[in-house]
């Protein structure tokens, strides 16, 4: 029994990774030049998500902050998963869908990305944070995780097919090392 578990699990995994490569590899490409682009013009990475996805969209600051791999400069990288002052006070006042827009009112400015992730809910926090971005003059790109989307709201849409939620976490994290990667690769020649 757990064979098959394991087996099915290591199937689903697969399936999603070839999906990712054969369908994004040049529009994640393409958006780690971009990102590189505006971090030679001082601009830098606004990442956010919801539910579970946060902790993806943390790690992915972090590895971009400090480092995934070889010792080398910060980069400017921000996670706004992490206030939770601010998301339990406006989740108070009924106000949980401006906890992005909020943020990026204050800190974010023309010529900084700002990258979601998401899933099947389309959490409205992540989309009133998109607009906002937009209306800021940053570039966005949104994962989406699970269902098609207009896309509409982002510059890069990757959107991954519907997998058990652990492989789309999986997924999640799999595109963040990979941009990290790519990035690294360009800046610093690793």
């Amino acid at each position: 029994m757990i064979y098959d578990k394991l087996t099915r699990t290591a199937e689903d995994q697969k399936f999603l990774l070839n999906e990712i490569l054969l369908n994004h590899t040049q529009a994640i490409q393409d958006f780690g030049q971009e990102v590189v682009r505006a971090f030679h013009g001082d601009g830098r990475l606004l990442v956010m998500a919801s539910g579970n996805l946060g902790t993806v969209a943390t790690l992915v600051a972090n590895l971009l902050a400090h480092r995934l791999a070889h010792d080398r400069p910060m980069l400017p990288a921000i996670d706004l998963c992490q206030n939770t002052t601010l998301a339990t006070a406006l989740i108070a006042d009924n106000l949980g869908e401006q906890f992005f827009s909020r943020q990026l009112r204050a800190i974010a400015r023309p010529g900084d990305i700002v990258l979601a992730f998401d899933d099947v809910r389309h959490d409205a926090a992540v989309r009133e944070g998109l607009l906002t971005a937009r209306d800021l003059e940053c570039r966005t790109a949104k994962l989406l995780l699970g269902s098609e989307s207009d896309g509409k709201d982002s510059d890069y849409l990757f959107c991954f097919p519907q997998v058990p939620p652990a492989r789309g976490i999986e997924g999640a994290v799999f595109f963040g090392i990979l941009l990290c990667e790519l990035i690294e690769a360009e800046l610093f020649g690793f």
